[in-house]
């Protein structure tokens, strides 16, 4: 019996902004905030990074020869695994964040907005876009005092 999908975000519901959707109301409220602020230039919403780029494989079944012997014939084959060439290609890893913020003064941010607990894996996809592009990723929470930066 499959389980079933649960949502990706705690508690949160998908919201429509200026004709875009975003994952949360917290998310879309961010949005707005940006795009009231005089210092911003220009707001990207959802841009995808790559942190992990397509790599190859040795073929576990041939390892790396592209033949296998079949078992039907006894007679030497190409490998079903890896298509007689030896390796395979894995997709890599995109991160997508909230947004990328470009501000007047040439400064740019990447920003995630967190509206409640994040994914297990977030902390180390996190650093590993920090290691891609160079620069710390902001994440916004918004609490009762307004939004502030998280630690």
């Amino acid at each position: 019996m499959g389980r079933s999908k649960t949502p990706r975000n705690w508690n949160a519901k998908k919201t429509f902004a200026y004709g875009i959707q975003f994952d949360s109301r917290s998310e879309a409220d961010y949005y707005m905030k940006l795009l009231a602020d005089p210092a911003v230039g220009k707001v990207d919403v959802q841009p995808v990074f790559e942190i992990i780029p397509a790599y190859s494989v040795i073929c576990r079944r041939c390892e790396g020869s592209g033949r296998q012997i079949s078992t039907k014939t006894k007679r030497e084959i190409n490998c079903s695994l890896c298509s007689g060439k030896g390796s395979k290609t894995k997709a890599g890893a995109k991160y997508t964040a909230d947004f990328k913020v470009y501000w007047k003064n040439g400064r740019t941010e990447i920003v995630d907005v967190k509206g409640g607990p994040a994914s297990r894996d977030f902390s180390l996809r996190r650093k590993l876009l920090e290691q891609a592009i160079g620069q710390e990723v902001t994440i916004m929470e918004y609490t009762k005092a307004g939004w502030r930066r998280k630690r």
